[in-house]
């Protein structure tokens, strides 16, 4: 009888609204040859085998695979999985190793950022890694690998490790973790909860490039964000289009020092402004919490004032 996948880090932030459910490649001859760049990051593992050959998916057919969560790794400009199915000599242990190349570091963190989530266990490997129940997944460069395992018992987490590692050390350096991640406070800021938006930051088509993470607020959260424009036109036209919007569906909008204050016809405040090519703020601020929303963008634009005088 064949295992179900069901690991709960296996499946995408509600945010994102889709699910990861993994079912098995389909059989048939491939049509396409997998990149041998991918083929060579699979590794030797001594006591352990193949069971059977290397499948490769591609963009036009990565549903086949990851059945009902595609469309979230396309959003991020999916290039290519491998994906590599292991049995241990003697038991009925098994691994499997997923490869997803996804162009550019900034994707491959965009789509990890999307499966992880803050109260998962963070591991050393690759440039950010976790680990949930039997499976470990990890960022490096423009690679997000995901590890599964069973029947290893207390054995798992680092058995799984000692193969992110060797998949690791074949992966040429990416240059770490994009740029406005790091540039993040540490002040208040939850633990792994940074995130990357390729598009529809917001909810608007005409933002995107958009980073977020959450901060605590007394017992509450609110939420950071960069967004980052090609230049400074580019970043103040988005500004102009997002007083535009928000004005347009009922938000009362404020000029402030720093930049600007809304109050949305929900109830909820949003404070940002703009830095250079950045726009920054906090926003799902609540009533009550408008002193926290406003020390968070003062925080957020000296991180990137202190950023561009380094440069």
């Amino acid at each position: 009888m064949k295992r179900v996948r069901t690991i709960g880090g296996w499946a995408l932030a509600a945010a994102l609204g889709a699910s990861l459910v993994l079912v098995p490649a389909a059989a048939g001859p491939q049509e396409r040859r997998g990149s041998p760049e991918l083929a060579a990051l699979v590794p030797r593992l001594d006591g352990w085998s193949p069971t059977e050959a290397v499948r490769s998916f591609f963009p036009d057919d990565l549903f086949e695979y990851i059945n009902g969560a595609a469309e979230s790794y396309l959003s991020y400009d999916f290039r290519e999985l491998a994906v590599a199915d292991f049995g241990r000599t003697g038991t009925e242990a098994t691994l499997t190793l997923e490869i997803y190349d996804m162009g550019e570091a900034v994707n491959a963190f965009g789509i990890f950022g999307a499966e992880r989530y803050p109260d998962n266990a963070a591991v050393p490997v690759g440039d950010l890694g976790y680990f949930e129940g039997e499976a470990l997944n990890f960022l490096a460069g423009r690679f997000y690998v995901k590890m599964l395992a069973f029947g290893l018992g207390d054995g798992t987490e680092p058995f799984l490790r000692q193969v992110g590692l060797k998949v690791a050390s074949g992966i040429k350096s990416g240059g770490g973790l994009p740029k406005l991640v790091t540039a993040f406070p540490k002040a208040g800021l939850v633990a792994r909860s940074e995130r990357y938006i390729k598009r529809n930051v917001m909810g608007y088509e005409f933002l995107r490039d958009g980073y977020v993470a959450a901060y605590k607020a007394g017992d509450r959260e609110i939420e950071g964000f960069f967004i980052e424009g090609r230049s400074e036109e580019d970043a103040e036209e988005m500004t102009s289009k997002l007083l535009g919007a928000l004005t347009e569906d009922g938000a009362s909008t404020e000029k402030i020092p720093l930049g600007h204050r809304v109050r949305t016809r929900f109830g909820q405040h949003l404070f940002f402004g703009r830095v250079g090519p950045v726009l920054c703020g906090a926003m799902r601020v609540p009533d009550g919490l408008e002193a926290a929303g406003q020390s968070l963008l003062r925080a957020l634009t000296v991180a990137l004032a202190e950023r561009r005088a380094s440069k």
